[in-house]
């Protein structure tokens, strides 16, 4: 790995842990360290799909044909622990990383480290952050994996599920004034990512992302919080998995077919990474006065390119705390802007069979591709959560989904007619504690 700011972080936390002239120098106080975990369960009615939390998990052999209590991905799927560590150098200048194990295809070190970076403080309401930092665009960024900080299981799968970017590695600065006893904060972000694995069939594609930008501005004035946030990435590299269809339309250029020429070289660019962009638009609002938790995000999704997401979505959540119960309802939803991808006519038509049935073959093999990345679903979610302690809550949730025709990627299944929809109910429970 190439992790500079990781590098940076660690040994200079190290080194002025280790030195005591350069401690005192620099007035360190103790290092501080806090974590948080969930033990989660889910369990739904339809074996030949399987509910992922994102997009970056793929089921054993994508069929959990198990569905019982000591089916191993029932358990992987929400469960997670967070370790945080913080050292102040001095009242301006201090050290934090994150580290969080979960569920996850891509397995390498530097995929469970969220944060490892240099905070400095040159004004009470003024931040600098660099090395490896929280990608900040949603109303609960830095929260995402820590389940006690919110009412429900997880966050709403449509719409977080289709981005599981949690940092980026570059720099952050914030800054923060009073105005009318409101608080407004302006934090702008940018650097590239470590990128996201995403499973393609049997393989696996590592989404670089580079020229990553974020620009966000929060309001916030008694139980109020509105956050709108934009932010855009780019991607480097090729689909490896997507190599044999590239070429296979690449291939047909001089073939002699015009309509055909046109149409794959339009699938072509349709499914071509290399260089394609994602801007991403998002608006939140927060309700919070102790008693109602109402919570709504909407958010616009758009890339350069068709096999990729290009979706509106969008969540409601409201949640009632009656001492250490807290019942809660939610709402979500992400569709996608334009229409699944159709033959117009079959490229065969009036060849010899031979011909025609490759090309055929050829032509279904770029739709089934493209649309495998289309998202269009909601879930209605009814829940209840139960502190036990200051620092444990459980919670009990139950979710119906709803999957549109050629809208799946959310629900990987090797067996699934993705042409038909389908609706799922599901069943989680969830311990959620810190310490």
């Amino acid at each position: 790995m190439t992790r500079f700011s990781l590098v940076i972080a660690l040994v200079g936390s190290i080194l002025a842990w280790l030195h005591p002239t350069h401690a005192m120098a620099l007035e360190l106080q103790p290092p501080s360290i806090h974590g948080y975990g969930t033990l989660g369960w889910i369990h739904d009615d339809h074996a030949r799909s399987a509910f992922t939390r994102d997009i970056n998990q793929r089921p054993k052999d994508s069929l959990p044909e198990d569905q019982s209590w000591f089916n191993n991905d029932a358990w992987l799927r929400d469960s997670r622990l967070g370790i945080q560590a913080s050292m102040r150098l001095s009242p301006e200048l201090s050290l934090m990383s994150q580290g969080v194990l979960r569920d996850q295809i891509s397995r390498d070190f530097g995929y469970y480290v969220d944060w490892a970076l240099l905070a400095w403080n040159p004004f009470p309401e003024t931040q600098l952050r660099l090395g490896r930092v929280g990608y900040d665009l949603f109303l609960i960024s830095e929260q995402r994996h820590m389940g006690y900080g919110y009412p429900w299981i997880r966050p709403p799968v449509e719409f977080h599920g289709w981005i599981p970017l949690f940092s980026l590695d570059g720099a952050d600065l914030s800054h923060a004034v009073l105005v009318n006893d409101a608080r407004w904060r302006v934090k702008l972000q940018g650097g590239r990512s470590l990128g996201i694995g995403v499973p393609m069939d049997d393989d696996l594609y590592h989404l670089d992302l580079d020229r990553l930008f974020v620009a966000t501005l929060t309001y916030e004035k008694g139980p109020w919080q509105v956050k709108i946030g934009h932010s855009q990435l780019h991607l480097n590299h090729e689909a490896k998995p997507l190599t044999l269809l590239h070429d296979g339309l690449d291939g047909l250029a001089g073939s002699g077919l015009p309509a055909v020429e046109a149409q794959a070289a339009q699938y072509r660019r349709d499914m071509g990474f290399a260089g394609s962009s994602i801007t991403l638009s998002t608006l939140g609002v927060v309700f919070d006065n102790k008693d109602w938790l109402v919570q709504a995000e909407i958010g616009r999704v758009s890339a350069s390119i068709d096999m990729s997401t290009n979706h509106d979505m969008g969540y409601l959540a409201v949640a009632r705390r009656l001492g250490d119960w807290t019942p809660y309802t939610l709402v979500s939803a992400i569709r996608p802007h334009h229409p699944a991808h159709a033959a117009t006519f079959n490229w065969g038509d009036g060849l010899p069979a031979g011909v025609a049935d490759g090309l055929n073959g050829l032509q279904q093999a770029a739709i089934i591709a493209i649309n495998s990345s289309r998202m269009d679903q909601e879930t209605y979610s009814l829940g209840l959560r139960y502190d036990v302690t200051p620092w444990a809550a459980l919670k009990w949730q139950w979710d119906a989904t709803r999957i549109h025709p050629n809208g799946y990627l959310l629900r990987p299944g090797n067996l699934l007619d993705r042409s038909q929809p389908l609706s799922v109910q599901s069943f989680s429970m969830a311990l959620d504690f810190v310490f």
